[in-house]
């Protein structure tokens, strides 16, 4: 887990949006917006190392 604090920069320029936001609203936001960057790069990384499997299924030998 990530620890998050908030600068007083980011409350201030939170705050220009919306006067009455406070530090836990902003730090959820930012911890989602962290969540949401790792998991693209989880998936970008999953697709250019998965490889697709190929193989061809022989036909079953039982049918008639």
């Amino acid at each position: 887990m990530v620890s998050i604090s908030v600068s007083a920069r980011s409350l201030a320029a939170a705050r220009l949006i919306d006067p009455d936001v406070n530090t836990a609203a902003v730090q959820a936001a930012v911890e989602a917006a962290l969540a949401a960057e790792r998991h693209e790069q989880r998936a970008a990384a999953g697709s250019t190392t998965r490889r697709e499997h190929t193989a061809r299924r022989e036909p079953d030998s039982r049918r008639s």
